[in-house]
């Protein structure tokens, strides 16, 4: 009996150890830092796959934002984009993704009452941004652009695909809500192959999924800590934000801007008035998807604190917290159970 105690004892010390042991190796990690979207883009990933295929399903990720950065940027030759702006007022034909994309834009342009709108591009150019030419547009070239600006100059035929810029004017620009939905179909994309633990960063549109896993497949995941950068000093984080999934993005005054004349000029211009915004310094949206936290936050730096904190709660799951250029910091309803403040 003691024999076959020790032996049964030694069965099962066997097993416990080779248990243990798999566990050590069964969650593995890839990373990829790329440039796309004139911005750093930062893949982490986690799965129990082998790491030859967690390779190549994070390299198949960047080929797939690629893919969709050439589809919808304003700069890409042939891209949707540059199809409908050329396009002198007739009908194209366009792709899922760039549908997907007017249709969330639509949703915060009407919600926000055009404080975000996706027709700026020639208010955009009349500014010089994405340019070495920038420089505070004459009135004259302001009210050449301010008329083709507006969703309402925008058809869309969902069923044929097709969409039309009504005013010759108009010309799109899908910055603030492409970057943010490249972001969420690479999570897809990921998901799609299994993955459960992700992480994608786009020049600061963050979308996470499933949150950090622990070295054991026992062990709980462990909540993303995400900082947001001080609008006033480079160095200094002003809040950390943490979130087990969906997306945080934080906008800013600070991130482009030129001086002339000693005046300092942000590269967000509210489409209403062609000028340039002052008075929110930066805006954090945490939100189920990237492209509507995007949008959001843009709109909140062109409204007022009241105004971008009414905007925020009228998204169910969405929270913010918005600076002032003076450093007040502004909280929606929820936002302070995820956020710690650093400093002011």
């Amino acid at each position: 009996m003691k024999n076959i105690a020790v032996v049964l004892a030694l069965a099962i010390l066997l097993v416990a150890v080779a248990w243990v042991g798999q566990t050590r190796v069964i969650v593995r990690r890839a990373e990829r830092e790329v440039l796309l979207m004139d911005t750093f883009v930062r893949l982490v990933v986690h799965g129990r796959q082998s790491q030859a295929a967690l390779d190549d399903i994070i390299d198949a990720t960047v080929k797939e934002m690629a893919r969709l950065e050439s589809v919808l940027s304003a700069h890409a030759a042939g891209s949707d984009v540059d199809k409908l702006n050329t396009a002198a007022t007739a009908p194209r034909v366009v792709s899922d993704e760039t549908i997907a994309v007017l249709e969330r834009a639509k949703q915060v342009y009407e919600r926000s009452q055009g404080a975000f709108d996706v027709t700026i591009g020639a208010l955009m150019r009349a500014w010089g941004f994405g340019t070495d030419a920038r420089a505070v547009p004459t009135p004259a070239a302001l009210a050449e652009a301010l008329p083709g600006v507006g969703f309402e100059h925008v058809e869309m035929d969902v069923s044929q695909r097709t969409v039309r810029l009504t005013h010759p004017n108009t010309q799109l620009d899908l910055g603030g809500v492409a970057k943010g939905y490249i972001v969420d179909q690479a999570i897809l994309f990921l998901a799609q192959r299994g993955i459960t633990n992700a992480f994608v960063e786009a020049g600061g549109d963050v979308r996470v999924l499933g949150g950090f896993p622990g070295q054991f497949i026992w062990e709980k995941p462990r909540a993303v800590r995400i900082g947001v950068q001080h609008p006033t000093q480079p160095d200094a984080l002003i809040a950390v934000v943490s979130t087990y999934g969906g997306a945080v993005l934080t906008s800013g005054d600070y991130e482009r801007y030129f001086i002339q004349d000693g005046v300092r000029y942000t590269h967000i211009v509210d489409p209403r008035t062609g000028m340039t915004v002052r008075g929110i310094a930066s805006a954090t949206i945490v939100a189920p998807e990237a492209a509507l936290a995007d949008a959001i936050a843009t709109a909140a730096m062109v409204l007022n604190v009241e105004q971008g904190i009414a905007l925020i709660e009228s998204f169910p799951g969405v929270m913010g917290l918005l600076v002032t250029e003076d450093g007040t910091v502004v909280m929606s309803q929820g936002m302070s159970a995820i956020t710690e403040l650093t400093g002011r």
